[in-house]
């Protein structure tokens, strides 16, 4: 059979697939179906096979998907062999995931003559016992084993129930429905990645509830569907503070045309931050200058530097004070400071704490980069942290301190007996040196 074409037909629009939903079928009985999707491991394998093939032949880095007894899915395709002596029945297409619209690749899926001959639907409703209608465009779960585990207690936390989803469960974003009979349907989908999945691993970016959108194609069959999946889009580049993220959610995409050539710009770009040049990692901070014309985004970790470099040069000198006078008119110094002092000495094993209320540093909900970490030369002499407390009206508030935990050079206190001081900081821009208040 000769290659297939991808036409311009059009989909049916008001004829909606129903699945599972004959009159003579038995719905008791019916199991979740489980999918099929390449792993790293197996993206890695076929990277080497294609690598040595593509030195004989000419071809680029092919992965290809076996996610259905009924279909192979070849993603990216490799060229068409014009000149061979025996016709293919293959069905070539190029497609780009409508949320990713520059993100297009060549697929082909065999047979395709029978693929071709399927309808096409932009909807599939299921009755299978609640009624629910999957669209083109939508997010979905997709069952990885079969049969699932049981589900977890109603009391199992975050981390469990995230664990458990990336065990059992994968995420696509269906393009097509296609259906031999309303029993036997198909869906078409770009695959979503948890990093874990990724051919080069989870990078030091990425969150933990973070999942990376692909061009990788795979065709299912729709009862493997599990469910809707609420995973949102986030744009890096918005700077409002009025993105709410998803119980999921993401913001790179994975080229899998780039796997083979040039695997280091396989991954999208994301938007560099601070002045380190760090990306953003959503599990933690990052303070935004509010200065016209600077509008930088400081990481925590490198503001606490900053901090504690400071203060490090005044402790050397024996001048380490307050830089920020205390605000809180209704308790004494002494009062003030040792709360400070206590709070901050339960932070240093591991406690949280907040000391007196000092002067607050308002922060957006912007999330910054984990930067990576050392020793110091002041380490285990100076901590520096920056607390988050409430303003009186109920906003986020934030202000800095530096705890020391020995005795300046020359002072007459003795090491043993000597107690934890805590000094007020300021906390200003790394690029402009505003006042992040």
């Amino acid at each position: 059979m000769a290659p297939t074409e991808s036409t311009s037909e059009s989909y049916l629009h008001n004829l909606p697939l129903t699945p599972r939903e004959s009159d003579n079928e038995d719905l008791t009985n019916l199991t979740p179906m489980a999918g099929r999707k390449r792993n790293a491991s197996e993206m890695e394998d076929d990277g080497d096979k294609s690598t040595a093939s593509k030195v004989a032949e000419g071809t680029s880095e092919t992965i290809e998907a076996e996610i259905s007894s009924d279909f192979t899915v070849e993603c990216p395709a490799r060229p068409r062999r014009t000149k061979s002596p025996i016709p293919e029945d293959v069905y070539y297409e190029t497609a780009a995931p409508s949320l990713a619209p520059n993100l297009s690749v060549n697929f082909a899926v065999r047979p395709g003559d029978k693929w071709a001959r399927f309808s096409r639907y932009r909807n599939a409703k299921f009755k299978d016992p609640l009624l629910l209608v999957y669209s083109a465009g939508q997010i979905v779960y997709v069952n990885r084993q079969d049969p699932l585990p049981p589900p977890l207690p109603a009391d199992a936390s975050e981390d469990e129930k995230l664990q458990y989803d990336k065990e059992n469960l994968w995420a696509g974003l269906i393009s097509e429905f296609r259906a031999e009979s309303q029993e036997k349907v198909y869906v078409r989908v770009f695959w979503f990645y948890w990093p874990e999945e990724l051919p080069m691993g989870r990078q030091p970016y990425h969150g933990k509830r973070e999942l990376i959108l692909s061009n990788h194609v795979g065709i299912i069959e729709a009862q493997c569907i599990s469910s809707h999946a609420d995973i949102s889009q986030w744009d890096e580049n918005d700077d409002s503070n009025k993105i709410i993220l998803s119980e999921r959610y993401w913001r790179q995409t994975l080229d899998v045309k780039k796997l083979a050539k040039d695997r280091d710009h396989a991954l999208s770009k994301l938007r560099r931050f601070c002045i380190c040049g760090g990306y953003d990692n959503p599990s933690m901070d990052m303070y935004q200058c509010r200065k016209v014309g600077c509008g930088l985004w400081n990481h925590e970790q490198c503001l606490i530097k900053a901090i504690e470099e400071r203060a490090w040069a005044k402790f050397k000198k024996g001048t380490l004070t307050h830089e920020i006078q205390e605000r809180d008119e209704g308790k004494g110094f002494a009062q003030k400071v040792g709360e400070t002092v206590s709070n901050l000495a339960h932070r240093a094993f591991g406690k949280d704490g907040l000391g007196a209320e000092a002067m607050v540093i308002v922060k957006g909900n912007k999330k910054r980069k984990g930067v990576p970490t050392g020793k110091h030369v002041w380490a285990g002499k100076l901590q520096g942290a920056i607390h988050k407390t409430k303003t009186v009206d109920g906003s986020d508030a934030h202000y800095a301190t530096v705890t020391q935990l020995v005795p300046t050079s020359g002072s007459a206190e003795f090491p043993s007996g000597f107690e934890p001081k805590t000094w007020q900081m300021k906390m200003s821009c790394l690029k402009c040196g505003e006042p992040l208040n």
